[in-house]
């Protein structure tokens, strides 16, 4: 199961621990990233084979020097699509996903790891994820792009992807982006998940904020919102104000009775059959 945090810890005794290492954390020595956000793993269980899709191993490097890889999945459609996974293994964990989608929307499909992730180098961090996904898009629009631009590529981020592809759709215009499960910030994010702790000591614990809340306001491209109604993880109220916040034709699609991780499968074809009418 892929999942956003970890399970919570005793209140009381994380709270004690963390009273003792506030010396340490105003030092800077300490931040919990990690432990909040970030869980990747090195060892790809699958490939695009396994699943019976044709792909290409992609060999990406970027403006910082750090090895990426990913795979591009053809289509039958012009569409193509650049996924931002989320915060939790790798790509090989996504296939049966990207099976679907590929059969339903018919669109390419380029997904990549980022730094520390997967078969990609590095570790991973907000300003790292930004650099590897503008790499990735810089790639896809080289490889696929038209003299029209790149009206035919569309970004499609779940959870922690979600941030890193609205902050590229602030940046780069294209056909539109797709986000699933978005949450308005790490910080507010935690403070649901863990409001035993002091606002000051969320402040002090989390450096990657990915405040998607102060992003979505600058989108030029269309916006789509998917979310769970019972997602557990990421209250889907979080999708409600990135949509809000949005000045650009949107649309939401809430999913009646998924959690987190089961869109597209509670969802079923009518899941994909939104997607396709978005990005046709």
């Amino acid at each position: 199961m892929l999942i956003f945090i970890r399970s919570k810890l005793c209140s009381v005794t994380f709270v004690v621990m963390l009273i003792i290492l506030i010396p340490i954390i105003q030092t800077g020595c300490l931040v919990l990233d990690k432990y909040f956000v970030y869980f990747p793993s090195h060892e790809l269980p699958m490939t695009p084979s396994d699943v019976g899709l044709n792909y290409e191993d992609v060999y990406l490097t970027t403006t910082d020097g750090v090895a990426l890889h990913g795979w591009f999945i053809p289509g039958e459609s012009e569409i193509v699509l650049a996924w931002f996974h989320g915060n939790a293994g790798n790509i090989g964990d996504r296939l049966d996903y990207i099976k679907l989608m590929h059969t339903y929307v018919g669109a390419s499909i380029f997904i990549f790891d980022y730094r520390g992730y997967g078969l990609s180098q590095g570790s991973p961090s907000e300003s790292g994820l930004y650099l590897d996904a503008e790499a990735a898009v810089d790639f896809l629009i080289d490889r696929v792009g038209s003299e029209e631009g790149a009206q035919n590529v569309f970004f499609f981020g779940r959870s922690l992807g979600s941030a890193v592809a609205l902050k590229m759709a602030s940046i780069y215009d294209v056909g539109g982006v797709i986000i699933e499960a978005p949450f308005t910030s790490t910080v507010a994010l935690a403070k649901i998940h863990y409001p035993y702790l002091p606002e000051f000591l969320v402040n002090l614990l989390i450096r990657d904020r990915y405040a998607s809340g102060s992003v979505a306001g600058s989108l030029g491209s269309p916006l789509m919102v998917i979310h769970g109604t019972n997602d557990s993880i990421v209250p889907i109220e979080m999708g409600e104000k990135i949509y809000d916040l949005a000045n650009v034709n949107k649309s939401f699609y809430a999913v009646a009775g998924a959690d987190h991780n089961d869109t597209y499968i509670i969802g079923g074809e009518n899941y994909f059959r939104k997607i396709l009418e978005f990005v046709e």
